[in-house]
């Protein structure tokens, strides 16, 4: 008769194991776990001696997981998370109960806006969560994908998997910054006055790495973009365009306040919409976790409220 593996095993071992898969690195995976390196080994250990296999094999970027282990992950990552949420169905969402941690990566314009004001308002109703957020990278999406990463906050990316939602927040108006003596006096500019002068632009990975908006939309008039200075740092193009006579173009607004050093205006564009789609970003299988809608409700929250502001 065949060995029942299912016997008499820890399920703290298997999230363990299921831990090391994903990070592929022993540290790491102790660190998501809140304990020491050497007691992940030591469940590696017990885990190698249970299935009878080697699992992960040392190699120079870390640990590779054999492919028994590959095969195992497979099938556990999408039994253990079914699990989690039959135990936890019946439970009231308590924030005041969260502990562990949470990672959001969100837009560089999005981080530099909201950011402090999220953890603040996670802090204020979680204590014992430790929060970390994070500006999103090209890794963002696979992260998610894999929960290393709650959930994402950028402007809408088209081609993403499937197994991710693509939830929209809200619909952000295009908007540009200047310094606040710059020579351009109106309240409102259109692509052509817009030429005269150089462009700050965001890098917002996975979608503005290769082509910035300006350009896309420029192009639709048949003009040509001037881009001199891009950065993945808000608060680095706001300190170029504070010093010259460039332009930053973003959606929403950065400030929730009249700020003493920038003007704010609008966008005129015939033809085409001067709206862009905030969305955020999360696994399918995380349609109806109650701390994913929580954070998601206050990211929308602080979104809203800075919306409001601006057109007030």
């Amino acid at each position: 008769m065949a060995k029942d593996l299912s016997a008499n095993l820890d399920l703290n071992l298997l999230r363990t194991f299921i831990i090391i898969a994903q990070e592929q690195n022993l540290r790491r995976a102790a660190e998501r776990l809140f304990v020491t390196q050497p007691a992940v080994s030591h469940a590696l250990q017990r885990l190698r001696n249970h299935f009878d296999d080697q699992l992960f094999t040392k190699t120079k970027q870390g640990l590779t997981a054999t492919p028994y282990a590959e095969e195992l992950y497979h099938h556990l990552l999408p039994a253990m998370d079914s699990l989690s949420k039959a135990l936890n169905t019946t439970l009231e969402f308590t924030p005041a109960d969260l502990d562990g941690k949470i990672r959001i990566a969100l837009a560089p314009q999005f981080l530099a806006s909201i950011g402090s004001e999220l953890f603040l308002k996670i802090h204020q109703a979680a204590p014992n969560l430790r929060v970390e957020i994070i500006n999103w990278s090209t890794t963002t999406l696979v992260d998610i994908h894999q929960g290393e990463t709650l959930l994402g906050i950028n402007y809408d990316i088209e081609n993403t998997s499937k197994e991710l939602v693509r939830k929209e927040l809200m619909k952000g108006e295009a908007l540009v910054f200047i310094r606040k003596d710059h020579p351009f006096s109106g309240q409102v500019i259109t692509p052509q006055e817009a030429t005269q002068y150089g462009f700050a632009c965001l890098i917002i990975p996975d979608r503005t790495e290769q082509m910035t908006d300006v350009e896309k939309i420029f192009a639709l008039y048949g003009l040509t973009a001037n881009i001199c200075f891009r950065s993945t740092s808000a608060q680095t193009v706001l300190e170029v365009v504070k010093k010259t006579d460039m332009l930053f173009p973003c959606v929403s607004d950065l400030f929730s306040y009249s700020h003493p050093d920038f003007r704010r205006i609008s966008v005129k564009l015939e033809h085409y919409t001067n709206q862009y789609e905030l969305v955020a970003f999360y696994p399918n299988k995380n349609n109806k976790d109650p701390l994913t809608l929580w954070v998601m409700g206050l990211v929308s929250e602080l979104l809203t409220q800075r919306n409001s502001a601006a057109a007030s």
